[in-house]
């Protein structure tokens, strides 16, 4: 079985990303520092939701596109695909669980049951953005 670490290395920067995003508004009101007015929580959120768009749909599926067109056709695209989809989803519930710790560690089971099921969500993102970057390649050379 012959797959790329590379797209899996991606998704892990890019959910560590989204992690911290979406849960950007417990982060900065936890926090010490002083928020200058109403909107820019607001600006924040929308940044981080722009930031996290290039990294998955941007870099991701670009990273994963180049993979795809120099792997020929030794590369297992299901692995690489299975194995994106696992470390992305494995890095956002570390990173949302970092975050859920720090903000209070005496958080509620529904918070946890969400952050878990939004692992599985940006896990399962994840390896669709990759396998289309991948199959997009393959289809090219």
């Amino acid at each position: 079985m012959n797959w790329s670490p590379v797209p899996p290395a991606v998704a892990a920067v890019a959910a560590a990303a989204i992690s911290v995003a979406r849960r950007i508004a417990p982060l900065i009101l936890e926090s010490s520092i002083d928020i200058p007015g109403p909107g820019a929580l607001s600006l924040y959120a929308l940044g981080g939701r722009a930031v996290s768009f290039v990294l998955v749909y941007g870099l991701l599926l670009g990273v994963a596109y180049r993979v795809g067109r120099r792997g020929g056709d030794a590369l297992d695209v299901g692995a690489t695909t299975l194995a994106t989809g696992a470390v992305g989803g494995l890095v956002y519930l570390v990173g949302s669980g970092a975050v859920l710790l720090w903000t209070g560690p005496n958080q509620d089971v529904i918070v946890a049951l969400g952050a878990l099921g939004s692992a599985v969500g940006v896990g399962v993102q994840l390896a669709v953005v990759a396998f289309a970057g991948l199959a997009l390649g393959r289809s090219r050379r």
